[in-house]
């Protein structure tokens, strides 16, 4: 994955390219709304913490359950302070899928497309919402993560950028109503042009070589 984050940041950059745009001005509109709200009043509400760490528990949890992990016990506090308790020995995904998943965005976009707003509202609160998933995902990673040590410090720089790169750009092209064939165009995509890189990659150093 370390291979991929060029081609990670490329496919990003080809998805956010729409939303530079004037019909998304409303986009940027709600998300620029929520970061100013996040910095000024909720980055120590605990509300806040509360929110981000069912959602980073759940992960745990699920992924752990998904992968016949037995889950011992799940406990979120009230000061945002949570753990969840599993039999070991656990994997790299059950240890980084809190990192770049965000699953509350994606119940919050179904839960949206559901109530049928109208178009401008609805871009607007897509905003909003994505700007405070990925306001609460970068809280969380940070050098004293316990699960970055726990699926290994060089594994975790080498795969989170771009999984979390990837993850949010399947999730922009939800937003923009692409068809679900669009994600596994995404993944495509980001192989296609990750496998070039390594080719040019070995090409110099095998040039350097000779």
């Amino acid at each position: 994955m370390l291979f991929g984050l060029p081609a990670a940041v490329r496919v990003a950059k080809a998805a956010l390219a729409p939303l530079f745009s004037e019909d998304q001005l409303v986009f940027w509109a709600g998300m620029l709304l929520v970061v100013g709200f996040w910095f000024w009043r909720w980055r120590h509400a605990r509300w806040g913490r509360f929110i981000t760490t069912i959602e980073h528990e759940s992960l745990h949890a699920l992924v752990g359950m998904m992968t016949l992990i037995p889950v011992r016990e799940m406990k979120v506090r009230e000061d945002g302070s949570g753990h969840v308790l599993f039999e070991p020995p656990g994997h790299w995904l059950l240890y980084l899928a809190p990192y770049f998943i965000p699953m509350l965005l994606l119940i919050e976009i179904a839960l949206i497309r559901l109530i049928q707003l109208p178009a401008t509202l609805e871009t607007f609160v897509f905003g909003a919402v994505m700007g405070l998933s990925l306001l609460g995902h970068l809280r969380q990673i940070h050098p004293r993560q316990t699960d970055f040590k726990q699926a290994g410090v060089a594994f975790t720089l080498a795969f989170l950028p771009a999984a979390f790169l990837l993850c949010y750009t399947s999730i922009l092209h939800i937003l923009l109503g692409d068809h679900p064939e669009q994600l596994l165009a995404v993944l495509t995509q980001w192989l296609e042009l990750a496998w070039k890189d390594v080719g040019w990659a070995w090409n110099q150093i095998t040039s350097i070589r000779t």
